[in-house]
């Protein structure tokens, strides 16, 4: 358990958290447009890509084992509830950091909108699921 969540609801979190993802930078949504803001030419492989995903998918399974603790505290029992509240922890934690970082970097706003759009809508996904 994780206060009181079970551990098994929190991985089900990172991992639809995770296919948001997928979806998110697929063809069907935005890598194109990501990989040009980023200045990527999709020519050849893309050394330590293996090692980023497995790494990701760690940090997005402690992301909601910290998105739990915060479902509990707050006592949010449903699905909108916890939805909501994954909205206000990316907003208050998550977009504000990255787009201090987005600032200094001088990195495209086009890049922060889709990069912050996928996290937006991991945190409220996990949200809702963290509350079961």
């Amino acid at each position: 358990m994780v206060w009181d969540t079970s551990i098994w609801w929190v991985l089900l979190a990172a991992m639809a958290y995770f296919a948001v993802g997928s979806l998110w930078y697929s063809p069907v949504l935005f890598i194109k447009p990501w990989m040009k803001a980023q200045g990527i030419t999709g020519d050849g492989p893309r050394d330590g890509f293996v090692k980023a995903l497995g790494l990701s998918f760690l940090l997005t399974v402690l992301l909601c084992v910290i998105e739990a603790y915060f479902v509990h505290v707050t006592k949010s029992h449903t699905t909108l509830n916890g939805a909501y509240l994954g909205a206000k922890l990316w907003l208050g934690f998550a977009a504000t950091t990255a787009l201090i970082n987005s600032l200094y970097e001088q990195r495209p706003l086009k890049l922060y909108v889709i990069d912050q759009g996928y996290h937006l809508i991991g945190m409220v996904v996990a949200g809702a699921i963290l509350v079961h």
